[in-house]
């Protein structure tokens, strides 16, 4: 009788689970899918096209309900066919290679609402204002805070802020235009020794422009107010100021900026350059342009710009009806600003800047007899800074000097400090200071000009997600070269805004304002109380 027991044992050798093979079958089957759950590659399923089971198959099998009575599954066998791996009940993961184990993904970190809130308070425009050329008005004092319809502070749009203006788009532009009525009383509406009060209504409208173009940035704020005085008809005033920028993407390392500018105020009466009594306070206004280049060689970065402003003055009329005229004040000034910075780390470049300007007047001789026209320098020593999300800006110092055509006029020199810094100190509140210096122009006989300092600050604290507070201060000085003559002043004011939603929300503010001169009739004391309505359409 032929032994038949070498044929059965070569035929049950494929099968995984007969006679005395099953031993080493399972203990290759392990080793073979700890390889290729090793392994993780497209065709790990190596223990499926041997018909071998592996151990993440096994583990289903045995919770898997009938699992005792499964059998493996033969060679060749589709694993889409009745008895083929994965086992009934494992649900399938599509892309995962049959018979490894399926990759669950990682959730998604989130981050809390504050993050999202400090982020948004501490990102600053690209183009710093201290690059932009400040329109010298030669007033005594400076605007009123109350006029300031947007906070030094300006911050981006959050999409998450329910109460945030959504804008209206204008094809690839946003515009954020806003309205305001105030309503209050002013103690000083004149600001002059003679404090005469009155009601108080102030209407102003602002735009901001804002593109979303994927190169190219067109940004803009604009704003313009009237206050009117039912009891004081003299002090009525407008005043508004903005700025619209281009900037041009020519190439990876070179741009073009263009911008435009304005600013309209009036004339303190009690001024020295006007220290008469008017039936209304004269208008004065400037407006200009920048035109430059910027060209960055790796970390070193070059810019150079051209500006052109001008500035003018109404003639004021005096209660007897005399005309003063003021066309003698009159003036365009040219200029030419170089820059050049040095990135010595991420948030960190200092900067060496140099203005060259001239200042032509529409007189060559004012009624005083005195020649204005003047040429002026001024170099900084600064840099721009980072050193978080919580903390950055620009400080830079140096010094001026302006000469004058007349040599009876004195050459104008000075320290120049100027900068702003925004320390977002917590996700409700922010922190920001600045300083700047300039030259602004007289004709007070004999002075050359006005050596003017300003220090700003202003702190911004939400109370709510829709109330906010902010408390703002100010202080500046007044130096007239060449004479004996020295203003200093401050004011200090609070705000208080509250948003019902996004296109609707109320304001009411607290100015104090003092001015103390060594002219005559000059110092002033002024209390400011509003109250008004903000729409934002």
């Amino acid at each position: 009788m032929t032994d038949e027991r070498p044929q059965e044992r070569r035929q049950r050798r494929p099968g995984a689970g007969a006679g005395r093979g099953r031993l080493p079958a399972a203990v290759l089957a392990l080793a073979v899918a700890a390889g290729a759950a090793r392994a993780q590659t497209a065709d790990g399923g190596s223990a499926l096209r041997l018909g071998l089971p592996s151990a993440t198959t096994s583990a289903q099998r045995n919770t898997a309900p009938g699992a005792q009575g499964t059998t493996p599954t033969a060679p060749g066998r589709a694993s889409g066919a009745p008895g083929a791996l994965p086992a009934a009940g494992t649900p399938s993961v599509a892309g995962t290679p049959s018979g490894s184990r399926p990759r669950t993904p990682p959730q998604r970190r989130t981050r809390p609402p504050t993050t999202a809130i400090i982020r948004a308070v501490t990102q600053v425009p690209a183009e710093s204002a201290a690059l932009r050329t400040i329109v010298q008005v030669p007033v005594s004092g400076l605007p009123d805070i109350v006029a300031s319809g947007a906070p030094l502070l300006r911050r981006r749009i959050d999409p998450l802020d329910p109460y945030g203006p959504v804008g209206i788009r204008v094809g690839n532009v946003v515009l954020y235009p806003a309205l305001q009525q105030s309503v209050g009383y002013d103690t000083n509406p004149d600001r002059a020794a003679t404090a005469r009060s009155s009601v108080a209504f102030r209407t102003d409208g602002e735009l901001r422009v804002l593109s979303d173009w994927p190169v190219h940035q067109l940004a803009g704020e604009m704003r313009i107010g009237y206050l009117d005085y039912p009891d004081n008809k003299a002090a009525n005033r407008p005043d508004g100021d903005g700025s619209l920028r281009l900037r041009i993407d020519a190439a990876r390392d070179t741009r073009f900026e263009v911008e435009g500018r304005y600013l309209i105020t009036t004339q303190r009466t009690g001024s020295p350059d006007l220290n008469t009594a008017v039936r209304e306070r004269p208008l004065v206004a400037a407006y200009g342009g920048t035109v430059g280049v910027v060209q960055d060689f790796n970390r070193l970065q070059v810019s150079l710009r051209g500006l052109v402003d001008r500035q003018t003055y109404e003639d004021a009329v005096q209660l007897n009806g005399v005309v003063v005229p003021q066309s003698d004040r009159n003036a365009n000034q040219y200029g030419l600003r170089l820059r050049t910075g040095y990135e010595l780390r991420p948030g960190l470049t200092p900067f060496v800047d140099v203005l060259l300007d001239t200042r032509i007047h529409d007189r060559a001789v004012d009624f005083s007899g005195f020649r204005r026209d003047s040429d002026g320098i001024t170099a900084r020593l600064g840099t721009t800074f980072r050193v978080s999300e919580l903390l950055s800006g620009e400080v830079s110092g140096g010094v001026l000097s302006r000469s004058y055509v007349d040599p009876r006029l004195r050459t104008l020199t000075g320290p120049v400090v100027d900068g702003a810094v925004i320390w977002a100190a917590t996700a409700l509140t922010s922190l920001r200071v600045g300083a700047s210096t300039g030259v602004a122009e007289t004709i007070v006989p004999g002075a050359s000009g006005i050596l003017n300092r300003t220090a700003v600050a202003e702190v911004t604290h939400d109370l709510r997600r829709n109330l906010r507070l902010s408390l703002v201060g100010l202080a500046y000085e007044n130096e007239y070269q060449g004479v004996s003559i020295l203003e200093r002043g401050y004011s200090a004011g609070l705000r208080l805004d509250y948003r019902l939603n996004r296109w609707l929300g109320l304001r009411a503010s607290y100015t104090h304002e003092r001015l103390k001169s060594t002219a005559s009739f000059s110092n002033f004391v002024s209390d400011t109380f509003l109250v008004g309505v903000r729409v934002n359409p």
